[in-house]
């Protein structure tokens, strides 16, 4: 019986063995913020799969100059940022999101947006208003 707890337990956190975590950066208009990027090799396709999750992040209408969305950034070494998709934070300052890229050498951030109705919390370049960044590399 603890024979199989053990090997329970192990495929439990096998997916995420082969996993490296970047802690991310806060920027000094959010000093209290803090996140972290798990990254993940697929072996299958060689695609870069991440789980960031943050926690001490405001709501973003709360900030000065308030914003209405976080936006998640990915920025290949001399390329230009793509965006990967918005994090939503709950009510406990806590947000996760889940992004896949092809970049092995990259920078992801996180940017407070002022975006309209119609753009539906997208935006095409990030502001200037960074809250989190993790350098990343895969080897």
């Amino acid at each position: 019986m603890k024979g199989l707890l053990v090997m329970v337990s192990l495929l439990a956190i096998w997916p995420w063995s082969a996993s490296k975590e970047y802690p991310m950066k806060a920027s000094s208009s959010v000093p209290a913020a803090a996140g972290i990027v798990k990254v993940q090799r697929d072996k299958d396709n060689g695609n870069t799969k991440l789980d960031i999750r943050v926690w001490h992040l405001a709501n973003p209408s709360r900030l000065t100059p308030p914003a209405n969305a976080y936006i998640v950034w990915v920025r290949p070494r001399n390329g230009a940022a793509v965006r990967g998709g918005a994090i939503q934070v709950d009510k406990d300052q806590k947000g996760e999101v889940k992004l896949v890229t092809v970049e092995k050498d990259f920078e992801v951030f996180i940017t407070a947006e002022q975006t309209t109705a119609q753009q539906s919390g997208s935006a095409d370049v990030p502001s200037d208003f960074q809250v989190l960044r993790a350098d990343v590399t895969i080897n």
